[in-house]
């Protein structure tokens, strides 16, 4: 009789007290919830809607409406944090790249891993910019690549930068507005170039930099 009770204490101190279970239970499955909200609002975004009403997120994710608000507090932070977890599944698509070798492998490489990102994550970019045009939030998503984009260019065209001198800056950031987000942007949604055109327009624009 000593030894089941014993037993049975040590059983209660090791495991999980049922209520306990039963919260760890609802938490999970409100990541799910979540998750599932914000994957409908990305296909939302990739199917071609841009500005998709909670309504049609509802019904893709296969959730009430009251499920949407309750776990997302309006539209607009859902759209911002789909943004954000779409672009952080991509970010591995802009990669380290040697600072030797042709220059002229160097600069296809880097506008090729732009072509990359940027039209994989463009469906969310362009909800969120049509939504927040110009706001705090819309700079700050946008910023985020610029960071990770300018890292890269520093690296891998370092000794054509560092050659310039005095200019070196002045490169720099014109590298930089040359292969950035809004150039693709007005290349290929506003001036409907094909991606691979748009990709040989980038690197006709490097290489007019770097001469």
């Amino acid at each position: 009789m000593e030894e089941r009770r014993v037993a049975s204490n040590a059983a209660g101190r090791s495991g999980t007290h049922p209520s306990r279970r039963r919260l760890d239970r609802r938490l999970e499955r409100g990541d799910l919830t979540r998750m599932s909200i914000i994957d409908a609002t990305i296909d939302l975004f990739r199917s071609g809607s841009p500005q998709p009403t909670v309504d049609e997120i509802a019904t893709r994710a296969g959730v009430s409406v009251r499920s949407v608000h309750h776990h997302f507090h309006g539209v607009e932070y859902l759209v911002r944090r789909a943004t954000e977890v779409y672009s952080a599944r991509h970010r591995s698509l802009i990669a380290a790249i040697p600072p030797h070798g042709p220059v002229d492998v160097r600069i296809r490489a880097i506008c090729h891993q732009r072509r990359l990102l940027f039209e994989a994550v463009a469906p969310v970019l362009l909800a969120n910019y049509l939504r927040a045009k110009g706001s705090p939030e819309e700079n700050d998503i946008v910023s985020e690549y610029r960071i990770l984009l300018r890292r890269q260019l520093a690296g891998t065209l370092r000794p054509e930068i560092l050659a310039r001198g005095a200019h070196a800056q002045i490169l720099f950031d014109a590298l930089d507005v040359a292969t950035g987000w809004q150039s693709w942007l007005s290349l290929r949604f506003e001036g409907g170039r094909s991606p691979s055109a748009a990709e040989d327009v980038m690197v006709y624009a490097v290489s007019v930099l770097l001469r």
